[in-house]
């Protein structure tokens, strides 16, 4: 068990007192995986089984403390000039490193947050075949591009189960070969890998995620693994992925293949390229796994798709699975 000093005891105590009764029993509940407080003071929960409902009344005072908690911690004062934050809970008592997302006046009418649970379990591809979200046909496909160390690209919306299911390829990609060294780069800490030569980085504030790949890339990487790419280190991803490091796997936020290439091409326009990387993309990206939510269920393979070709400014797909 870890030690903690006395200030950070009392930190994570009153944080503990300002959750409350009703949002630590959620956070010990496994069946919500996110805590959603809306400016009107709305507090809603999304679980496994009955997806998104309206559970009570929260008070503006107690929200405050939360964030003011949160950002105490973390070392952060939010304020009308920083009015946001995004961070994770402590790892203490029943708190275990939730990430959270807050905003409070004037870029919302009164505070709001967000709390994601982590996927307290690791489901395999075999776990998804029981449950109907992935098709034998799929889970082969899955198997072969993990196995000939594929570069795939998993797309989906918010709550789409894009990390989940990304973790049932890395127990693929770890099953098949153990000596592999696998480089886990990540804003917070969900991807989880079984093998025994893997190193797991965190951005910083003094190290963004391009400061990690290029780091990655001087540590004898087998694969390696991005939890998500939001801005111009989709070309540095590329990159890596191109120049003798295959077998990625990455996550973006798209709602299909068509989406997710576009998206990337845009991101690494943000490191400063003048042209679309076309061929760079064309070369490296060797598949697609589309993602998605139904009804209250999250986590079903939509399609697996490759890339083709790219004519008359459109890029051809070829479906998989």
């Amino acid at each position: 068990m870890k030690n903690f000093s006395e200030s950070q005891s009392r930190l994570y105590d009153k944080l503990h007192y300002d959750l409350g009764v009703q949002i630590i029993s959620l956070l010990k509940d496994p069946d919500i995986h996110e805590i959603m407080l809306n400016p009107d003071g709305k507090l809603w929960i999304d679980s496994s089984t009955k997806g998104l409902s309206y559970l009570a009344d929260f008070s503006q005072a107690q929200a405050f403390s939360i964030i003011n908690g949160i950002a105490g911690i973390h070392n952060f004062v939010v304020t009308q000039q920083n009015p946001r934050i995004e961070a994770e809970l402590p790892v203490y008592k029943e708190m275990r490193g939730e990430r959270f997302t807050a905003q409070i006046p004037p870029i919302v009418s009164s505070p709001s947050f967000t709390i994601r649970k982590k996927s307290e379990m690791v489901f395999t591809l075999e776990d998804y075949l029981k449950t109907n979200r992935i098709t034998h046909n799929q889970i082969e496909i899955i198997k072969l591009l993990v196995r000939n160390r594929k570069n795939i690209l998993v797309c989906g919306g918010p709550g789409s189960g894009k990390t989940t299911m990304t973790n049932a390829f890395i127990i693929e990609a770890a099953k098949h070969d153990q000596n592999q060294r696998f480089l886990i780069l990540e804003d917070l800490p969900e991807l989880q890998c079984t093998a025994s030569n893997k190193v797991s980085m965190l951005t910083s504030d003094e190290v963004n995620m391009t400061g990690l790949l290029r780091a990655a890339m001087r540590m004898r990487p087998d694969r390696i693994l991005i939890g998500e790419v939001r801005g111009g280190e989709a070309l540095d991803m590329l990159k890596a992925w191109n120049t003798g490091c295959p077998g990625g796997i990455c996550t973006v936020h798209a709602n299909g293949a068509e989406e997710a290439i576009q998206r990337i091409m845009d991101l690494a326009m943000e490191a400063g390229l003048t042209v679309l990387p076309i061929q760079l993309v064309l070369h490296t990206i060797d598949a697609i796994v589309s993602v998605e939510r139904r009804e209250n269920q999250k986590g079903f393979i939509k399609e697996i798709l490759s890339l083709g070709d790219y004519k008359n400014g459109v890029f051809e797909f070829k479906k998989l699975a």
